[in-house]
């Protein structure tokens, strides 16, 4: 597990445990699962994620 990885399940653990399951279930990275989660569930902080693979970066820019 790296750091990373590591203060996500400290800090936010039930989108950490959301985030696995997720990424079991469709083949996501786990990092690109979590960041799926947090900015559907917090859309306010979708501007400090960087835009998935494939998706388009929603800061409208």
């Amino acid at each position: 597990m790296n750091q990373l990885t590591g203060r996500r399940w400290m800090y936010s653990p039930i989108t950490s445990w959301q985030a696995r399951k997720l990424s079991r279930m469709t083949g996501f990275d786990h990092d690109a699962a979590w960041v799926k989660l947090r900015t559907t569930t917090h859309p306010e902080e979708a501007v400090y994620a960087s835009p998935l693979p494939g998706e388009r970066d929603a800061s409208g820019r």
